[in-house]
């Protein structure tokens, strides 16, 4: 199986006809979701912490979403942020009235704590949220409790989870990057179209590129659990390097993000492609040939597809063009097809010079 096939092509066949897209990959999340959510209630009850015990629900709801063979990881953090905002929390009740000034004075503290316990590089929100939440409920016992229900929903996702219909992180982080791919290559389609030719589909423009710039450093981000996720993975017996050939392209789609959003906003802001003309002289959907070229590489590249050809193709169009008169404008355009360009060559010799 080709390790850039899309997760929809084997697990994302719709499962509802005329509603939004429903893969089976989600069904999946959102079954094991259920499972731990429900378990982890049944034996907080059990145990005798609380009759309603929601926060132990909490763990499996904000840890599952993604790949389960991080939610280990993410517990463990999960559960170091609790008991500090709790830790915060219990001595603010222990040492001052409950008042407006007082909550600042926790609030503050969670929000340093946040800074501390960083997930990924970002602040821990749930330093706040339980510092907040057991301030706001001055009950004896409560904060013991809310920990309890948290451990007990945190013990249930490290060792459930992972063993509950595990997806392959490959086939998750190859079909998010092909999802991408499909939309750089819709929008740059779009945007090099002739002013007088309608796009090519309704949302086309500023809308279609609403948050694709984000994806490839989500993509990045992601990458980068799952491989922290597999040295510890135990169940399955996977090796981090199994992700290398879909790592490579994530990485350059995340070393092309910063010039293709450069260069789609501006054809956006002139309302038309590059002062070029195609080559053969006739009308084309793509006036400029070298945005064109580039624009086939890149697909080609982020598909795992050898991308020899289309640039060597990209590169006799740049020694062939002569732009007509024109500002400095399209002398910019024309500078980040080449970056792109060089940044696709250095993959391509990374990846595929030698075979």
């Amino acid at each position: 199986m080709p390790a850039a096939m899309n997760v929809s092509g084997r697990r994302g066949r719709p499962v509802l006809g005329g509603l939004p897209r429903v893969t089976m990959l989600e069904v999946r999340g959102g079954a094991r979701m259920v499972v731990c959510a429900t378990l982890s209630w049944y034996l907080a009850v059990v145990l005798d912490i609380n009759s309603a015990p929601i926060a132990a629900v909490l763990p499996a709801v904000f840890t599952l979403s993604g790949i389960p063979l991080w939610a280990p990881r993410l517990g463990l953090y999960r559960l170091g942020s609790v008991l500090l905002g709790v830790g915060i929390a219990a001595l603010a009740l222990r040492f001052l009235p409950v008042s407006a000034l007082s909550l600042a004075l926790v609030l503050s503290a969670g929000y340093l704590g946040s800074i501390l316990l960083r997930i990924d590089g970002a602040p821990s929100q749930q330093v706040l949220v339980s510092a907040a939440l057991v301030f706001g409920v001055p009950v004896s016992g409560y904060p013991e409790q809310r920990i309890l229900e948290n451990l007990v929903g945190i013990v249930v996702v490290v060792l459930l989870a992972p063993f509950l219909w595990p997806p392959d992180p490959r086939d998750v982080l190859a079909g998010r990057l092909d999802t991408y791919r499909d939309r750089l290559d819709h929008l740059l389609k779009d945007l090099g179209r002739r002013p007088d030719r309608p796009p090519l589909r309704q949302e086309a423009g500023a809308g279609e590129a609403e948050g694709l710039w984000q994806q490839p450093h989500a993509l990045g981000r992601d990458l980068r659990r799952a491989r922290q996720a597999l040295r510890w993975d135990v169940a399955h017996h996977r090796s981090p390097t199994t992700l290398d050939e879909v790592g490579h392209r994530i990485h350059l789609a995340e070393r092309t993000a910063a010039p293709l959003h450069c260069l789609s906003a501006q054809l956006r802001a002139a309302g038309r492609p590059p002062a070029a003309q195609p080559l053969d002289g006739h009308a084309s959907d793509s006036p400029d040939p070298l945005l064109n070229a580039v624009r086939h590489a890149m697909t080609c590249a982020l598909a795992g597809t050898d991308p020899t050809e289309p640039i060597a193709r990209a590169r006799e169009i740049e020694r062939q063009h002569e732009p007509a008169p024109a500002g400095p404008h399209d002398s910019l355009l024309h500078g980040i097809l080449l970056l792109v360009l060089d940044t696709l060559d250095d993959y391509r010799q990374a990846q595929f010079t030698g075979r």
